[in-house]
């Protein structure tokens, strides 16, 4: 979940014209906004399909998911939000996008560093965050 939101927090962030950056304030509301709004869908979705259609896992409570995947989410939308805090706001564009998509390379070497060597791991990253930043950028330019 949190590698998905990173990755629509990164396309939302490409929208934004870079000659024309948002006004102070608005990218820490859009990470906010994204986040939430993302865990939400996604925890009503989860709900849904699980509880609804009859597959639900007995094994793993609902709403014990939604409340680490929201943790997660929140986990990496503040560290994206203390970076627009912290950098003067004639870079707070720049910041956020490099931060996010620093993030997703973390996220999944983090996670493959648990069944695999810490080049492979790199390598995985590497690759995550290649493919993060052209599935966002083909994004952001299909809304302009």
């Amino acid at each position: 979940m949190s590698l998905y939101v990173s990755i629509v927090l990164l396309s939302a962030l490409m929208v934004f014209d870079d000659s024309n950056p948002p006004e102070k304030g608005e990218l820490w509301l859009l990470e906010a906004g994204t986040t939430v709004g993302l865990v939400l869908a996604h925890g009503f979705a989860s709900w849904v399909s699980t509880r609804m259609i009859g597959e639900a896992n007995e094994e793993v409570n609902p709403g014990d998911l939604l409340l680490v995947q929201l943790g997660s989410a929140l986990a990496l939308a503040g560290v994206a939000m203390l970076v627009v805090v912290l950098v003067p706001t004639s870079v707070e564009l720049v910041a956020a996008r490099l931060t996010v998509a620093g993030l997703i390379a973390v996220q999944v070497f983090m996670e493959s560093r648990s069944s695999h060597s810490i080049g492979r791991s790199a390598l995985y990253g590497f690759l995550a965050l290649v493919v993060g930043v052209i599935i966002s950028v083909v994004k952001a330019l299909l809304v302009h």
